[in-house]
């Protein structure tokens, strides 16, 4: 895998869930065995704009071709989706999401191994 795909993957993952975050933050909140109430929906609105934010990011990001630029996003969304990891987890730890919860947790670790290979290996 390049870095153009892991872009592209974190992109498509991103705009994906952030649509469905902005267009359906119930059913999604029901998805995830979470009770759905209005402050609920209207944080989990908030975060699929921010998800939606860096799906165009790397999108936009994605043919660059300047090493620091390059180096600059691998290790954001490294840091990023390693917290996310850590939230993820502890969030399924404590019993807060239901089972489908582990396919955050899934994900972020994914893409956190993927950013930390082409940060610090790749």
């Amino acid at each position: 895998m390049t870095l153009q795909n892991m872009f592209l993957v974190n992109s498509a993952i991103s705009v994906f869930f952030s649509l469905a975050l902005l267009l359906m933050p119930g059913p999604m909140l029901e998805l995830f065995s979470l009770s759905g109430n209005p402050t609920e929906k209207l944080l989990l609105q908030f975060f699929g704009a921010q998800l939606l934010a860096t799906g165009l990011l790397t999108l936009f990001a994605m043919n660059t071709k300047e090493l620091r630029s390059q180096r600059s996003l691998t290790l954001a969304f490294f840091i990023a989706d390693g917290i996310g990891f850590i939230v993820a987890l502890g969030g399924m730890l404590t019993g807060v999401m239901g089972t489908l919860g582990w396919g955050f947790v899934l994900v972020y670790l994914l893409l956190a191994l993927g950013f930390g290979y082409f940060q610090f290996i790749g």
